[in-house]
């Protein structure tokens, strides 16, 4: 604009031009000037950007660095997942086999006190019929496990062994011991018997583990009580014969006939009585309307009331 504007008003363009190249370098000295003056903060801000390149720098190598870092932390991730999901199934089968596990090893101790009952404690302490319960359910499960050849009841055999034999032998004595006050005389034989009901899982022990020492005991017993029924009612019987009617028929007895008897030398005299009532029905009828259903009779309260 300056050049046209020169034209339009004549100005020599030689000394414009010199005009405007003085102008020119002064510009440039004034710039020069000023790029010396801040020559300095240059060089600080060269090194300042130095600086921030190598900070720059060193951030991105720990950034790629934290990249691969996270790679592998998600690789780690992915494998702890899977360890997780393995580790779970894991618990899950240790815990429903833990209860089962639990209940076997429990089943197949033998615990002290255990031991300590059936050796030392007298059989008709409550103690000892709870320990004998479980010595006897020890023992089915130990013989059921010898037909699947289990490892784990040769550990446990001879020790129950041993306890269902001293077992054996104590409720042996104590049930015979029992069925022996049986024979006493004068005996209440259902008091004996009410005690030994209470301890009658003693002959059901025996009997699922000694069939032997059973049958003894059960012939013991058959024997001392058949013998103690048949005292009773031989007793029993004897004492209803004499309740009897005294003046009962016999083969000499004929309806009809008179009560004197001819003499002879070949004939025995008989002092015939009067055997009218040898004959006669009376109440006899009671015997099968009522006396059939009747309570039994009472030998001694019969006697009284005849």
């Amino acid at each position: 604009m300056k050049c046209r504007r020169s034209l339009k008003t004549g100005t020599d363009l030689r000394q414009y031009s010199q005009q405007i190249e003085k102008e020119f370098n002064e510009v440039e000295n004034r710039s020069i000037s000023d790029y010396i003056k801040e020559s300095q903060n240059i060089a600080s801000l060269h090194t300042q950007i130095g600086a921030c390149d190598d900070i720059l720098e060193r951030m991105e190598s720990m950034l790629t660095n934290f990249q691969h870092v996270l790679s592998n932390i998600s690789t780690e991730i992915t494998s702890l997942q899977r360890k997780s999901v393995s580790m779970s199934v894991q618990l899950t089968n240790r815990q429903s086999v833990r209860a089962q596990l639990s209940q076997f090893i429990e089943d197949m101790a033998v615990p002290e006190e255990m031991i300590a009952a059936i050796m030392e404690a007298p059989v008709t302490e409550k103690d000892f019929l709870t320990h004998l319960n479980q010595l006897n359910h020890k023992l089915s499960l130990v013989k059921e496990l010898s037909f699947k050849e289990s490892a784990s009841v040769n550990d446990v055999r001879e020790v129950l062994e041993n306890l269902k034999i001293k077992a054996m032998t104590k409720i042996r004595a104590y049930l015979l011991e029992q069925i022996y006050k049986f024979r006493k005389p004068m005996t209440n034989y259902q008091v004996p018997q009410n005690a030994m009901l209470k301890f009658k899982f003693f002959f059901e022990f025996i009997l699922s583990n000694e069939r032997q020492v059973a049958q003894e005991i059960c012939s013991e017993y058959v024997d001392t009580m058949g013998k103690i029924y048949f005292s009773y009612f031989k007793s029993y019987s004897s004492r209803l014969a004499a309740l009897q009617y005294e003046e009962a028929a016999s083969k000499d007895d004929l309806m009809g006939v008179e009560d004197t008897v001819s003499k002879s030398l070949f004939t025995k005299t008989t002092s015939l009585k009067n055997k009218s009532t040898v004959f006669t029905i009376g109440n006899r009828g009671d015997v099968l309307n009522q006396q059939l259903e009747a309570p039994i009779l009472v030998p001694h309260a019969q006697q009284k009331n005849k």
